[in-house]
């Protein structure tokens, strides 16, 4: 397994951690894996697996006050294969609190996302297992009136499922 977190033992800025669990338990990584310490904050990690490397996805603050949407797959050695990290989302506005899943070919990553100016939406954007993100723009799921937030996704063998607190 693979556990993910917000660290902030750089004393300044959250950074992304994680630690490989054995199937007995056993923490393989006591102190953690740096997956993310770029310039300012990384927050809300979300992990999946292919069956053979994790993606994990974060909202990042290193490009200015908005945060955008990154990525890194890591191996199941714990070696970060994308240690710059991969930018799933960087558009217009604040993207932040992903939620990933795997479909058997590709990651669906989701977002709350203010690109509207006005309200909050969720987003989603694929990413295939090389970290080449396929839908760049984003693909809008939820764009209804008032305020749409803390998106979750599941895969069911068949249809991914993407839920969300929403005020409409």
């Amino acid at each position: 397994y693979l556990v993910v977190w917000r660290d902030s033992r750089s004393g300044s800025d959250r950074d992304i951690y994680g630690a490989r669990v054995a199937t007995s338990g056993m923490v393989l990584d006591p102190s953690g894996i740096a997956i993310s310490a770029a310039a300012d904050d990384q927050e809300s990690p979300s992990v999946a697996f292919n069956g053979a490397n994790y993606l994990v996805v974060w909202d990042d603050s290193r490009n200015g006050l908005d945060h955008d949407i990154y990525g890194a797959r890591v191996d199941t050695s714990g070696i970060v294969l994308d240690p710059s990290g991969i930018a799933i989302s960087s558009g217009v506005g604040r993207q932040w609190d992903p939620s990933v899943a795997f479909d058997g070919a590709n990651y669906l990553v989701v977002w709350r996302d203010s690109r509207s100016g006005s309200d909050y939406d969720i987003y989603g954007g694929r990413v295939d297992t090389s970290g080449t993100v396929l839908d760049p723009s984003g693909i809008p799921i939820s764009t209804a009136a008032n305020y749409q937030w803390s998106p979750s996704v599941a895969f069911d063998g068949t249809n991914y499922l993407v839920v969300w607190e929403d005020e409409r």
